[in-house]
């Protein structure tokens, strides 16, 4: 009896667990999707993308707790996901889903959204804008110096707002700049890279984005604030696969290792000795063995490392 009892009771709590997904709403670094569980355990899971439904359900996989496969929606869906497996993952107050592909690798993460206080597309906006958040300088020469703020850049003193430019909720990489007599007046293309930022001024050909097309003026950011690391929004915001549309593989790998870096990692690898050793903010450990990385490190690290294993040719690559 007691050990049926307890088969019982196990069951429950597996149940109690999957049913945290259904009832709420969900992230996934461009789309927010709902959660309705149906019949025999399943969940699905439902977005809507320019008037385009989208949907794909999880299946609850028997024997482990949280774990699903994701299968289509039905023929009259768009479907995302299709052949990964998700799994719901809740600790040190992050509630986060994350979908694996057949290697094992953590392609993408979805996160609850019960804590937004934004929408989403507001959301999207600021998690964008943390990658470029800084000091930096203008390399060419000029003298100008640049911070680069939530609401403005500030070109030598003068105050420039700016706008982020989205369509249907996703953040295009484009912003638009104040009339404000600096030399950012306009619209520009935003490229984020290893040691700051790409832009490229845009000419507004039409009324559509992709009408739009670089002019020949660009300008090179480098960052120049020697205390703050270059990826510091790594070790506490959580990433998705949509943070890594610019970079190279090269650059990727700085990333990963800078989230080690932060923590006092010492590294064997001469390129990362040397790489880090300039950063006045890197302190190596004595010793590795009493690193800890926080939840949300491990997961950015996870998600990073499997971009890492797609070609250049093959990634979205402006840097």
């Amino acid at each position: 009896m007691k050990k049926i009892l307890s088969v019982i009771l196990c069951l429950c709590t597996v149940c109690g667990m999957r049913a945290q997904i259904a009832g709420f709403e969900w992230f996934d670094g461009t789309l927010q999707y709902t959660a309705e569980q149906i019949a025999g355990g399943k969940i699905v899971m439902n977005a809507m993308d320019e008037g385009e439904e989208i949907q794909f359900v999880l299946v609850p996989v028997a024997g482990k707790a949280d774990t699903y496969t994701v299968t289509d929606g039905g023929e009259d869906f768009t479907t995302v996901y299709k052949g990964l497996t998700a799994k719901h993952m809740k600790k040190e107050g992050w509630d986060v889903i994350g979908l694996y592909n057949s290697k094992k690798q953590l392609v993408n993460l979805m996160e609850n959204v019960e804590k937004f206080t934004d929408d989403y597309e507001q959301v999207s906006v600021n998690r964008w804008k943390e990658q470029l958040n800084g000091t930096y300088y203008f390399p060419e020469g000029g003298g100008e110096d640049l911070v680069w703020g939530n609401k403005a850049i500030v070109v030598n003193n003068v105050v420039a707002p700016y706008e982020v430019v989205t369509f249907n909720g996703r953040v295009t990489g484009y912003i638009r700049v104040e009339g404000t007599g600096t030399i950012l007046e306009g619209l520009w293309e935003v490229v984020p890279t290893l040691e700051g930022i790409h832009l490229y001024e845009i000419n507004e050909k039409g009324d559509y984005l992709y009408e739009w097309e670089r002019t020949s003026v660009k300008y090179t950011l480098k960052e120049s604030n020697p205390r703050v690391g270059r990826f510091d929004y790594a070790t506490n915001t959580l990433l998705t696969c949509k943070h890594f549309r610019h970079y190279k593989k090269s650059t990727l790998r700085i990333m990963r290792n800078s989230i080690m870096a932060r923590n006092g990692y010492k590294f064997s690898s001469k390129d990362l000795q040397d790489y880090f050793s300039k950063e006045p903010w890197y302190k190596p450990a004595a010793s590795n063995d009493n690193i800890k990385l926080s939840f949300i490190e491990q997961l950015n690290m996870e998600l990073i490392k499997a971009e890492e294993e797609n070609p250049d040719h093959e990634s979205y690559v402006k840097e």
